[in-house]
């Protein structure tokens, strides 16, 4: 299994980017992982997507997001070539403005849901752009390949600015067409069960109670109670025991300051970070981070 790291593609690590409109022939790319996030446009041509072991149609238009660690590939099988444009990059590029985009629920359903759904759903969930939604992505996608190639005075500004602008209008077209909640397409239990998996994957998030539940297709109500009796606990509670599993990881093997540390795990304020800290550990961050050092990070076994 080939896997790529950071270092085989992304610019440098203050500018973890990298953008490219690759062709294909005969040729197959053989199934491999990465630690980036790639966002794939097919051009022109069509082929064939091996995505976490299974096969998937792919063809002109078609627009689809592959989250860091999931093994994929491709295959052309039409008779002319396949052109793809490949954006790779770390989160942490878009750090404050992924925050931002975080808090709306198009954005959440096309960028995070998506990929999480795909393979159960048999791939209806990615994007397949009309005629001038592709050529306005392929504009866009154009540009933004001219400035990271040229690399002139402020193309990193520039490069930010234009991925903003397409993952909101993919945003918009992929709501558009796709409004079903989770409920539609999976029994009651397996969306719990997606809703722990989202929330383990994307913690830090800034997601809103009212968008979890929207896109589960719930009530407040129907939803609060239903995850209770899956997890055994409220999602809140649940969220700050993923969250502070996290902190604990960092705390032990950071010398990071806590309050950076609340905020990478998304608690923005330090004095609600401290009491949800001690809640479940029986420590503060900084007791928690001293014992883990005098022990020998014999602390590592704990449950959070």
């Amino acid at each position: 299994m080939i896997y790529y790291t950071k270092e085989h593609f992304l610019e440098s690590p203050d500018f973890p980017f990298h953008i490219a409109p690759y062709e294909f022939h005969s040729n197959a790319i053989a199934p491999h992982k990465h630690e980036f996030i790639e966002c794939v446009f097919v051009a022109e041509g069509e082929g064939e997507h091996i995505y976490q072991g299974e096969t998937y149609p792919i063809a002109r238009g078609d627009f689809f997001v592959i989250e860091p660690q999931a093994e994929h590939g491709y295959r052309v099988t039409g008779s002319v070539p396949m052109v793809v444009y490949n954006i790779l990059f770390l989160p942490e590029l878009l750090e404050v403005e992924l925050r931002q985009l975080s808090q709306v629920t198009p954005f959440i359903r096309f960028f995070y849901l998506e990929p999480m759904i795909r393979v159960s759903s048999e791939f209806q969930y990615h994007l397949k752009l009309t005629v001038n939604e592709g050529l306005e992505t392929k504009f866009v996608l154009d540009r933004i390949v001219g400035e990271y190639g040229k690399k002139e005075l402020g193309y990193r500004l520039c490069v930010k600015a234009m991925l903003m602008e397409l993952f909101i209008s993919l945003s918009r077209w992929y709501e558009k067409r796709v409004s079903e909640p989770l409920s539609a397409v999976r029994d009651e239990k397996s969306v719990m069960a997606w809703v722990c998996e989202f929330t383990k994957l994307h913690y830090a998030q800034p997601i809103m109670m009212e968008q979890i539940y929207q896109m589960c297709g719930m009530s407040a109500a129907a939803f609060t109670a239903k995850f209770k009796q899956y997890a055994g606990k409220t999602f809140m509670e649940y969220r700050n025991e993923v969250r502070i599993g996290m902190a604990c990881e960092l705390l032990r093997s950071s010398g990071d300051k806590i309050i950076h540390i609340a905020q990478e795990v998304g608690f923005n304020d330090l004095s609600h970070f401290n009491k949800a800290f001690k809640q479940l550990t029986g420590k503060t961050p900084g007791q928690y981070r001293s014992t883990a050092l005098t022990s020998g990070n014999r602390s590592s076994h704990h449950n959070y």
